[in-house]
């Protein structure tokens, strides 16, 4: 069979099979099996640094693939903290399963173009059957649909811009004064305006808070609550936050883009109660259900009222919209984003080789490791656990430390290579953080944590 190269020019150097040698991509293959097998803490390096190791990369005929590769090996990835590390106990860690990232690196090499049915149906469908296993583990309604999008920021940037829209001119919004950076973002963006519920000693937000604070207002469209809380992992009232916004007809929007994975332990479903009656929700795949970076799961009560709001429209754009549901489900219609790498097929792939049982049971591990660490921090006589942690994150105060202390901590921490942490701030203090995702996270690694404090 004779294959049509198309126009007759030289374009070896950048496609086909040749473009880069045999070695090199034996080179990429170990590289991403050695990371599955054990992801390096790595480290952080300063600007002079990182000018000396990088300087002169990017020349008119290139370095070549030897030194082009040295360059990523020794200035890119030995100078970058390892998200997915078993170490990675600060912010929200990444630890992607093998089988999401071998079909994350597959993905990248077939390109799906993932915005239409009539470019990626079975793409599409994959996502669809996998946004459905969500919502029913949520609970949500058969009605319930979405699609997969970039992560939680752009995933509350659209709920909410759907939100806007039915709140009939109401631009008040309650959200508690622990939401994520990505929901207030999200506000200024949209010409909405927080009204900020104190939260309770614990960061939960309440109704009966929500409601004493928004008493005698008739501006508020919307309601904003956490399913598991970044900063705390802390679940909001969400039930009685669900019967408030039915009161008002408000917008209930979850962001339970951190916890909402934690509802496939059975012991962690009744704190999510009344999420099943929320108007939308994000989770991020790539938090707590061991998937690549890259992915949210966005999903509504009534898609409808979203493709409403997002569908976009263009004289090339028309041909994706056909009349017939069955083959029109474009996932570009429920969320700011008209390209779109098919985040959700990395989730699909893992439930399809490993099951719902072993993300489960590795979603435990996270709830067991912050437990264990509480009662290890207790054994210090000048540590105070903070919380008695709902999902994953602990918080926790040291006798005598300043912000000045926690970050010099921290540094030392990651210089050791014991952890990579970093402190936070809880009711205006600066104390110390962990959060447990890693399901290969040792128990040693707590156990060094905590000796440092002790010291």
């Amino acid at each position: 069979m004779t294959v049509d190269r198309g126009v007759d020019i030289d374009s070896s150097t950048l496609h086909g099979r040749g473009a880069i040698s045999s070695e090199l991509i034996t080179k990429i293959s170990r590289c991403i099996e050695d990371r599955i097998e054990h992801a390096p803490l790595g480290r952080t390096a300063s600007r002079s640094q990182m000018d000396s190791a990088l300087n002169g990369s990017i020349t008119a005929d290139g370095l070549g693939e030897a030194e082009a590769w040295r360059r990523f090996v020794d200035g890119v990835t030995a100078n970058t903290v390892g998200l997915d590390s078993e170490r990675f106990l600060a912010f929200i860690p990444v630890s992607p399963s093998a089988a999401g990232v071998w079909m994350d690196a597959l993905l990248g090499a077939m390109t799906f173009s993932a915005e239409s049915w009539l470019e990626a149906a079975g793409a599409v469908a994959a996502e669809n059957q996998t946004l459905r296993w969500l919502a029913d583990v949520l609970g949500m309604p058969e009605s319930a649909g979405g699609c997969f999008m970039s992560g939680g920021s752009i995933g509350n940037l659209s709920a909410l811009a759907v939100a806007r829209d039915q709140a009939t001119g109401r631009r008040m919004v309650a959200v508690a004064d622990t939401a994520h950076a990505s929901v207030f973002n999200s506000l200024h963006l949209l010409g909405l305006e927080a009204v900020l519920i104190p939260t309770t000693a614990d960061g939960r937000m309440t109704a009966a808070a929500t409601a004493l604070a928004i008493k005698g207002r008739t501006d508020i469209g919307i309601i904003i609550a956490a399913g598991g809380s970044t900063n705390g992992g802390v679940v909001d009232d969400l039930a009685g936050l669900a019967d408030l916004a039915e009161t008002l007809g408000a917008w209930l929007h979850v962001d339970a883009a951190y916890g909402g994975a934690a509802m496939l332990v059975d012991e962690c479903r009744p704190m999510f109660a009344g999420i099943e009656r929320a108007n939308s929700v994000v989770i991020d795949p790539h938090k707590w259900l061991f998937c690549p970076q890259g992915s949210c799961a966005l999903l509504y009560k009534n898609p409808d009222l979203a493709m409403a709001v997002h569908r976009q429209h263009g004289p090339y754009l028309e041909v994706l919209h056909g009349d017939d549901d069955d083959v029109s489900w474009n996932p570009s219609d429920y969320g700011y984003q008209l390209t779109r790498r098919a985040a959700g097929l990395t989730l699909w792939f893992a439930l399809a080789v490993h099951g719902v049982r072993a993300h489960e049971q590795a979603v435990r591990v996270g709830i067991t490791l912050a437990r264990y660490a509480v009662a290890q921090l207790n054994s210090v006589p000048q540590v105070t656990v903070l919380n008695d942690p709902m999902l994953s994150v602990v918080l926790f105060r040291r006798d005598g430390w300043d912000a000045a202390m926690w970050r010099q901590w921290a540094g030392q921490l990651l210089a050791d290579g014991i952890a990579f942490v970093a402190p936070t701030t809880w009711r205006g203090e600066t104390v110390g953080r962990l959060v447990f995702l890693h399901p290969r996270t040792p128990t040693s690694v707590v156990d060094q944590i905590v000796a440092s404090l002790a010291e």
